[in-house]
């Protein structure tokens, strides 16, 4: 897979910081401390991924057993994605050096832009595994393969200590990504996700997997803005690109 081009949006990362309605408007001083955390995440972010596709054996409501003898226990790939014959995991990040910016900020007191870069983090992770899931979505249907949303170590149907067994399968040391005994991924703007692939899979959205997912309650749920304009702040203050290498194992 070619490298990967995507895009930290403004709005998201306000959003996060709590301004979620139209009416909601950022001051000035708002929008300074925006385009400073965006000065720091294009010299700290060090976007990568991997990625690797596995053969499937055997699928039931309660997960699905790997070429090899690994099983994953993600409930209700029957009803959630069809029928699959391969299934594809994924480690993305973007790196330590955010962690590292941030704790010099805050030895620094500069809490605001502590707090957005933080906001900004995990837009840029989330765009990155995104950005990810369409290009393999792309290069699989040129295959007449079809690919189903993500699912991730934490979500209601796959429970946390499922992530030991997704970074047994995957070399994600290689980017750097690691996980603690708690199962929590270092450095912390990571995502870790499954896909499933099959002719026959169900492809959903490839949208936000929020729009399919349980936690109602969540803080980082997005709700889709449709084809709403952008607001009038937006022009002052563009977004960010980000490229990222990747590391496609075998």
């Amino acid at each position: 897979m070619s490298e990967l081009r995507f895009e930290i949006d403004p709005q998201e990362v306000l959003r996060l910081q709590g301004y979620r309605r139209p009416s909601d408007v950022p001051t000035p001083e708002v929008l300074e401390i925006l385009q400073a955390g965006l000065a720091e995440a294009r010299e700290a972010f060090r976007p990568r991924w991997v990625y690797q596709e596995f053969e499937v054996e055997a699928v039931d409501a309660a997960g699905c057993r790997l070429q090899g003898g690994a099983e994953l226990l993600i409930r209700e790939i029957p009803e959630r994605w069809g029928p699959v014959t391969r299934l594809g995991l994924a480690v993305c990040s973007i790196g330590e050096g955010i962690e590292e910016r941030i704790e010099s900020l805050f030895a620094a007191r500069e809490f605001p832009l502590v707090s957005m870069l933080d906001s900004l983090g995990s837009v840029a992770v989330e765009a990155l595994a995104e950005g990810f899931h369409r290009q393999v979505c792309a290069e699989r249907l040129a295959q007449d393969l079809k690919v189903t949303p993500r699912e991730s170590p934490g979500y209601p149907r796959w429970a946390i200590q499922e992530q030991q067994k997704v970074f047994a399968l995957l070399p994600a040391e290689k980017i750097g990504v690691r996980i603690t005994e708690y199962c929590i991924m270092t450095p912390r703007k990571s995502i870790s996700f499954a896909v499933g692939i099959g002719a026959g899979a169900r492809m959903g959205s490839h949208a936000s997997p929020c729009r399919s997912c349980d936690m109602r309650d969540c803080a980082y749920r997005r709700a889709p803005r449709g084809q709403a304009p952008a607001p009038a702040w937006t022009s002052a203050v563009g977004s960010l690109v980000l490229v990222s290498p990747g590391e496609h194992a075998r």
